[in-house]
């Protein structure tokens, strides 16, 4: 009897874990894969045309933003 209040308590946790890995996933910020960005209203992401991942809409912002961000 214990064992099965110990089993399902242990489903009840991994559960549990999965919802709120699920809801952090959903709310965590997207970034730029070029220029490290985070998504917001002005600089909306799209995907990148060589699909590495999520880019600035406009390319010519984003290039400007990577090469300030290296000096």
């Amino acid at each position: 009897m214990s064992n099965e209040l110990d089993a399902k308590a242990a489903r009840e946790r991994a559960k549990a874990i999965a919802e709120q890995r699920r809801a952090e996933r959903r709310n965590r910020k997207r970034k730029c894969v070029v220029c490290g960005v985070e998504e917001n209203d002005k600089a909306p992401l799209v995907a990148h045309p060589d699909g590495i991942g999520p880019s600035c809409k406009d390319d010519q912002s984003c290039q400007a933003r990577r090469a300030s961000a290296l000096r």
